[in-house]
């Protein structure tokens, strides 16, 4: 009987203490209210294909669960007054612009999102305000038969639809000289994949088809903008291959991929590696529907390949032709300055062309380029390579030539890969004759 009691006298002081509590669970929540999803300004892309189908949301939101009959209107009062509150000069869009079958919303009670659909017509927007300008507007209001719902706030049921015609393009993603570099080296893979994106600006909703070509004048158009020691070689057409076109963006996807590959036996020639800094130039040749954009339709693909520097420890010039001393020694060619240099014996009984320098390597490599820089008085002109393994026999492997007018200092000779050890440098002719230097000498190899 006690337990009985107990538990009436605990369910008596519990129900007392809920009806002390406050129920504040609906305190932030409002009445239904109606408005624009996007309110306020709302520029739109109409695509320059014709009819071009645009949503406008309508949301009713709130507790009171209420149904309502909504209407959308053109205010051109609105428009009036946004344009003298903005400082704005916008013009009404004419109804031979635009199609709305629909203005008259039904909302249930549980109903919370409904569009106005409307059909732009980019032709005759183009007409009025060409593309990629914004002249034309369309001013809308909802408000509920009968006034039964209200918006939070004025604004809120008003939105200032502004269209601009815009063409649809399909284009690469990353246009122009790309920042990813395919790297070669002699002893690295034989061929590396490469891939590049297109995207489409616009809400795809077709199976895209295209098309992509080679385009030198790319390159040339890249290295008419660039100083001489920027400027990019065309890839060799056996040093690439692109994969099976067409190529697809599917539909309802704005991005597709297509691969390439870059092969290490097209940049060779025997056995001379043909080392240097080269460019892939591609262009979107076609698209299926639509158009490509012109100024995002090409891509430079920059592909290096280069050998490794052979280190010059313990190398040493044991003969020159002639050398000044007192500041023309022939050690100068291996002291890391380019500020220093040989230079032929040049007072007293200057001797004619060729002069000529021998380097000893200390040990025998396998040769595949040699760079020289010269002094930085261009009076250098043209040097030949030989090469030997005894100091005694020697073999011609190659020559740079700088010319007469060429603002470089420095060129690079790719060669016959050789087993050597000696090199031999002859400077064969000059823009100064007799005279000539030589700043620095590399061979690059294994």
């Amino acid at each position: 009987m006690k337990t009985c009691i107990s538990y009436c006298v605990f369910l008596l002081a519990f129900a007392l203490i809920l009806g002390c509590q406050k129920d504040d669970r609906m305190n932030n929540m409002v009445d239904d209210t109606i408005y624009f999803k996007d309110f306020k300004e709302n520029k739109i892309t109409v695509f320059d294909w014709g009819k071009f189908d645009y949503n406008v949301t309508v949301v009713k939101a709130g507790i009171g669960q209420k149904e309502a009959k909504v209407n959308f209107k053109i205010d051109e009062a609105y428009l009036a007054d946004y344009n003298a509150r903005e400082g704005t000069n916008y013009k009404l869009l004419p109804a031979d612009c635009y199609k709305i079958d629909k203005i008259t919303l039904t909302f249930e009670k549980k109903d919370y999102l409904h569009d106005i659909a409307i059909v732009f017509d980019s032709e005759r927007i183009k007409l009025l305000q060409g593309k990629y300008k914004e002249m034309y507007v369309l001013p809308c209001r909802v408000e509920t038969q009968d006034d039964i719902l209200h918006s939070l706030k004025p604004e809120m049921a008003t939105t200032l639809l502004i269209p601009n015609v815009k063409d649809p393009f399909l284009e690469f993603t990353s246009p122009g000289l790309q920042l990813e570099q395919i790297k070669l080296t002699p002893t690295g893979s034989e061929q590396i994949k490469g891939q590049a994106s297109v995207i489409t600006n616009y809400p795809n909703q077709w199976d895209l088809t295209y098309e992509i070509e080679i385009d030198p004048q790319i390159l040339d158009t890249y290295n008419g903008t660039v100083s001489d020691d920027k400027k990019l070689k065309l890839l060799p057409k056996a040093a690439y291959q692109l994969s099976d076109m067409p190529y697809k963006v599917n539909a309802m996807k704005n991005k597709g991929s297509f691969e390439f590959t870059i092969l290490k036996k097209g940049l060779t020639n025997g056995t001379t590696n043909l080392f240097g800094e080269y460019a892939l130039p591609l262009r979107i040749k076609s698209v299926s529907k639509n158009s490509v954009n012109p100024e995002a339709s090409t891509i430079l693909v920059p592909v290096s390949f280069q050998p490794p520097d052979i280190a010059r420890t313990g190398w040493k010039v044991i003969q020159a032709s002639s050398e000044w001393i007192g500041g023309g020694e022939k050690e100068n060619i291996l002291d890391g300055n380019v500020d220093t240099y040989w230079h032929n014996i040049w007072m007293g009984g200057e001797p004619p062309l060729p002069h000529f320098l021998v380097i000893d390597l200390g040990k025998e490599h396998e040769m595949m380029a040699i760079e020289l820089i010269r002094r930085a008085n261009n009076d250098l002109k043209t040097v030949q390579f030989e090469v030997s393994t005894d100091n005694k026999t020697y073999i011609p492997v190659g020559k740079v030539d700088f010319g007469a007018n060429n603002p470089k200092h420095t060129l690079m000779a790719n060669i016959p890969t050789t087993k050597a050890r000696y090199l031999k440098c002859i400077v064969t002719e000059s823009n100064r004759p007799p005279s000539s230097a030589i700043a620095e000498v590399y061979v690059k190899g294994l």
